[in-house]
């Protein structure tokens, strides 16, 4: 009788997991072989490494691990099938993630929290603008959320462990859902406590577990954390009032309440809705707000499951209130903390929001199918035949309504996507350049961070400039968001040099002297958008058309370049003199030692060096700050090393990380009296 059981169990227990498989596939199908390229979401992943591991880019979230780790897979795993496993898993793991969250005797409601949290508008829109690690992180949040329910009900060093390692993951996915998971937490942990407020001792141990959670948790975290809370300037610095109205939450139906509650409101516009086929689509909305609410009320006065019945109920409410953001009625408090709380900034795409109240959706709507399978189940003599047929008939519409509300995700998004390579002269290009064995870096144009490219087969063919991501050389392309009233929040000064020579380039005829401090020995112009306002190139008398192919002009600096330089001349210390100092430049030996690290041997003059991240700050020449800040670095004449000072903050994060991980790990598997203090 038990191996029975136990077989049944088995049984039920794949049921899931090969249904939200065989979701995921069904979704994915349209995209086999080649890359699925959308705004935000660019493979191959080839320059992160360098550039967050050894902090040579602003820092502002942990989901460069997942970048490095990509990076380091797609040497193993092709690219593309890497980005197609982790497109299934975003898909599976959100389906399944819930299904496990959700605490019914019977898996009727699961399958529904599953498939309304896998298929939404939020999941819809996020994934067609390629928001892959948002969605990554959004997937697992319920396994988060659960792993807390129980580190809530029972603090022992399992479910703590298990607690810390899902947030730690999710953080190290992607900060915003991060932000968004916490918040659930803080919303659990009040009504937690207002539960156990008359018992001294459980508040105690609670309050004590969960600093200790924290405190692991921060120390699991520094290697991104550390160098976020120790940066002069982040990218969460750089965004300003202007965003909170670019990215805001936009009106699509009715008023902004009613947008963001229906899990629409995407700042962007331009992607096709299953609203935009459907008349009167909000009666399909108002059917799942009926199952979340009827499973609110209905749940909500037990002890089990009534502590996440409140939270979420409550969650959804702060989720509407805050994601209708500026233009809601509630935009004097969203902007308060906007403008009074640090991390708020980075939630200036209020829309964001839209994945709580998908998650108390799916929970709540789940308890809802239930109280129906209560009825549909009951005896006929206690309920009557027409309540059990009618309680089926909300049950199988609950099961289908999640497919219709979102029936533009199948069908290859509903044809607003399709996977492409990149064309055979961008692979041509990219050998032509890695034939050239110098150090050196590529200056990429049109200058913009997104654009059009007419080879995209997408209904939108707008993506992020993919140059960096796809060229295995260093390259220099634009940072220029050019979204409403915001042009660019970089703050490297490199794109302000390039801006400035751009501005100027009807005057210039020396460009290609004018780019050697930026160790630029190529130019490459693609084809593209506005790219004849680059025609002045040809116009250079030190830039040489080498090659031209259907899809670039590739020019070569005719001057010689380094990443170190020798100059008789003083640094400049106006911008219009340089046109003195940069003539004065003479390529000098080095040895570069590793990334942060270089070797350079100068008797007299000046040491000019062009650092990887083209920012002098915190490169050093044996101890020695440069006397300028810009995108070189200067330096009094001398031998010794260059040395990237901001890495050892990132070694210290990084240790600190690690050296946790394995005590966790020992802590894991050692039989001590701290778990028992834990409950004491």
């Amino acid at each position: 009788m038990n191996l029975l059981i136990s077989k049944k169990a088995t049984v039920n227990l794949y049921y899931p997991i090969f249904f939200y498989l065989f979701i995921s596939f069904l979704i994915l199908f349209y995209f086999k072989g080649h890359y699925i390229l959308t705004l935000d979401m660019v493979f191959p992943i080839k320059t992160f490494p360098a550039k967050y591991f050894y902090g040579f880019s602003l820092p502002v979230y942990g989901g460069s691990a997942m970048e490095i780790l990509t990076m380091q897979l797609s040497n193993v795993i092709p690219a593309w099938l890497l980005q197609k496993i982790y497109l299934i898993l975003i898909i599976f793991l959100s389906g399944i993630s819930m299904h496990s969250l959700i605490d019914t005797k019977s898996s009727v409601p699961k399958y529904f929290g599953g498939i309304l949290y896998a298929v939404n508008p939020f999941v819809y829109v996020r994934f067609l603008a390629g928001h892959w690690l948002i969605l990554l992180a959004y997937s697992i949040m319920p396994f988060a959320v659960k792993s807390f329910l129980d580190f809530l009900d029972n603090q022992n060093k399992n479910n703590l462990i298990r607690a810390l390692l899902l947030t730690a993951l999710t953080g190290a996915l992607n900060s915003h859902i991060l932000t968004l998971l916490i918040l659930v937490y803080l919303i659990f942990l009040i009504f937690k406590l207002y539960q156990v407020k008359n018992q001294a001792g459980a508040v105690k141990n609670l309050l004590k577990s969960l600093a200790l959670l924290a405190a692991l948790y921060l120390s699991l975290s520094l290697y991104w954390l550390l160098p976020l809370f120790t940066a002069n300037a982040t990218v969460i610095n750089q965004i300003s009032q202007a965003d909170i109205y670019a990215f805001a939450t936009g009106i699509s139906a009715f008023n902004a309440v009613f947008t963001i509650a229906s899990m629409y409101g995407f700042w962007r516009e331009g992607y096709i809705y299953t609203k935009d086929f459907i008349p009167h689509w909000y009666l399909l909305f108002f059917f799942i707000l009926f199952l979340a609410i009827h499973g609110f009320i209905s749940n909500n006065r037990s002890k089990v499951p009534g502590l996440p019945v409140k939270a979420l109920g409550v969650t959804a409410v702060v989720a509407v209130i805050l994601g209708s953001g500026i233009h809601g009625p509630f935009s004097s408090l969203f902007e308060f903390l906007f403008n009074n709380i640090f991390f708020f900034r980075g939630l200036r795409d209020s829309h964001k929001f839209a994945a709580l109240i998908a998650l108390s959706y799916s929970y709540l709507g789940a308890l809802g199918v239930a109280e129906f399978e209560k009825i549909a189940r009951s005896p006929v003599l206690s309920t009557g035949a027409y309540k059990k047929t009618a309680a089926w008939l909300v049950i199988v519409i609950a099961l289908v309504i999640p497919f219709i509300y979102s029936f533009t995700m199948f069908n290859g998004f509903w044809g607003q996507l399709e996977p492409t390579d990149y064309p055979g002269d961008w692979y041509d290009v990219n050998k032509l350049l890695n034939g050239d064995s110098q150090d050196f870096n590529v200056l990429f144009l049109p200058w913009h961070q997104y654009m059009n490219f007419k080879w995209i087969p997408n209904a939108q063919k707008r993506i992020a400039n993919p140059a960096s991501s796809f060229f295995d050389k260093p390259i220099i392309q634009g940072e220029n968001a050019e979204i409403d009233l915001i042009y660019s929040q970089s703050t490297n000064p490199a794109q302000r040099y390039v801006e400035s020579l751009l501005g100027n380039k009807d005057k210039i005829k020396n460009f290609g002297e004018l780019i050697i401090p930026l160790n630029v020995k190529y130019v490459l112009l693609t084809k593209e958008v506005d790219y004849k306002e680059y025609f002045f190139l040809f116009n250079q008398t030190d830039l040489e058309l080498i090659k031209e192919t259907g899809n670039f002009y590739i020019f070569k600096n005719a001057h010689p370049v380094s990443r170190f330089y020798i100059s008789s001349l003083p640094p400049p210390s106006e911008p219009q003199k340089q046109s003195e100092f940069i003539p004065s430049l003479k390529p000098s030996d080095y040895t570069q030692v590793s990334p942060v690290k270089f070797s350079v041997n100068a008797d007299a003059g000046y040491v000019v060096f062009v650092p990887p991240n083209l920012d002098s700050e915190w490169w050093e020449l044996d101890g020695r700050t440069s006397t300028i800040k810009g995108f070189y670095a200067v330096y009094p004449a001398g031998s010794g090393m260059v040395y990237y000072r901001r890495f050892d903050t990132y070694l210290v994060g990084y240790l600190v990380s690690i050296v946790t991980l394995i005590g966790l790990i020992i802590w894991h598997y050692r039989k001590d009296s701290l778990d028992k203090t834990m409950n004491a």
